[in-house]
């Protein structure tokens, strides 16, 4: 069909409109049918007309004593889906480290938003590296090292990645505290504090109105909701409670947030995730026949509408302390559950069976720090940020898909 002399003969509006609503191997796999076809897909119209059709997909990057991993998966969704196993479906591996030049130390990411995936190096506290890439177009820019900070040495480090809703830039936030004892007590530990907010295609840091003291309180990244960035901390300044901090990448600026559900829920140890577009909070309980239990938002920023939806019991090898760290990663329409714990294992809770098992793919690499996080498969080209030193990568694993 796509070597066809009527489909190539039809209108570039044409032709775009039809390509951009195909999977994205598809599309891959279109580009090396000829030149006219991959010069219409590296345009800016076609990145822009596929993203409202991008396919949803999960990055699972893995970091241990031989390097980094990263997968891309695409992610198929159903009622009528039964083996978790077809949920995920390859598309590409490659090691960020050997395909993107960087030094050989762990990576963690910060975020995910329109097929940008934001990544920083775990080299120190102070000067983290921080890059953003879009493996689908095999493209990357590395964000300027932080030259002064008012916090030296920071104990705590907090990163985000989202896009602002009016403007629709694309921003990178730093929140770092200091402690001076952290056992000294709540307020008076903290010594300096600071927010800084990257602008991409900026090329500068920026000193922001900081919000007040706080003290991380789970395991989970800032997450991407409805234009802002979201985490869950201890008040320090106030009563030590367990609180959302919410911070609006539009007007730069920290904002109220309802708290997590109430009691008898908090305190407790949980973490934030996304649950179909709403704010979402996974319980850990210390009951002998419950680990987790899962809160939604269901009106974003309505604390009464903080609904428990689901109590997963206790499995066997699965079976969570109070001091554990289970992350929702994705809730299928079928009903079952990937979840994260502790950063080791991925799995997934089978809501017919209440059952719980290891999450079925290919690692290659020693067992080490696994996150994962859902990923929109998009063609969205970095070389729209004007100002950014936008680097191709390529790797001997990267157009792998798993062959």
């Amino acid at each position: 069909m796509f070597t066809s002399p009527f489909f190539l003969n039809l209108p570039s509006e044409i032709m775009v409109n039809i390509l951009s609503r195909l999977p994205v191997q598809t599309i891959l796999s279109c580009k090396c049918v000829c030149k006219q076809l991959l010069n219409l897909l590296a345009t800016p119209e076609f990145a822009a007309s596929q993203l409202p059709f991008s396919t949803p997909g999960l990055v699972i990057l893995q970091s241990g004593t031989n390097g980094n991993l990263c997968q891309i998966f695409e992610i198929e969704d159903g009622i009528e889906l039964q083996d978790n196993n077809l949920h995920l479906c390859p598309v590409m591996k490659f090691d960020p480290n050997l395909s993107m030049g960087l030094p050989e130390v762990d990576l963690r990411i910060v975020g995910s938003v329109n097929g940008l995936l934001c990544l920083r190096e775990c080299r120190n506290k102070l000067y983290d590296a921080l890059y953003i890439c879009n493996p689908i177009t095999h493209e990357y820019i590395a964000l300027p090292r932080i030259e002064a900070c008012i916090v030296e040495y920071p104990d705590t480090s907090e990163y985000g990645f989202g896009v602002s809703k009016i403007t629709g830039q694309y921003k990178v936030v730093r929140n770092v505290h200091r402690h001076s004892n952290p056992q000294a007590g709540p307020c008076s530990s903290i010594q300096n504090y600071e927010c800084l907010v990257y602008t991409v295609g900026t090329w500068s840091w920026r000193h922001v109105q900081p919000g007040p003291p706080f003290g991380h309180y789970d395991l989970s990244r800032s997450l991407f909701l409805d234009g802002n960035l979201h985490g869950s901390v201890q008040d320090y300044c106030g009563s030590g409670d367990k609180l959302i901090y919410c911070f609006d990448l539009e007007s730069e600026s920290f904002k109220p947030f309802p708290p997590f559900p109430p009691p008898p829920v908090p305190p407790v140890v949980g973490t934030l995730g996304i649950l179909d577009d709403c704010l979402c909070f996974v319980d850990i309980r210390s009951e002998d026949d419950e680990i987790t239990a899962i809160w939604v938002m269901n009106e974003y920023g309505v604390e009464k509408s903080w609904t428990e939806i689901l109590v997963i019991a206790e499995v066997e090898d699965f079976a969570c302390t109070y001091y554990d760290s289970v992350e929702l990663i994705k809730a299928f329409k079928n009903g079952d559950i990937l979840l994260s714990w502790n950063n080791y294992n991925l799995f997934y809770f089978n809501s017919k069976a209440k059952t719980c098992q290891d999450l079925d793919i290919t690692i290659e690499k020693e067992q080490g720090w696994i996150e994962a996080i859902p990923h929109s498969l998009s063609f969205f080209s970095l070389k729209n940020f004007h100002g950014e030193n936008v680097i191709s990568f390529s790797g001997a694993c990267d157009s792998d898909p798993y062959k």
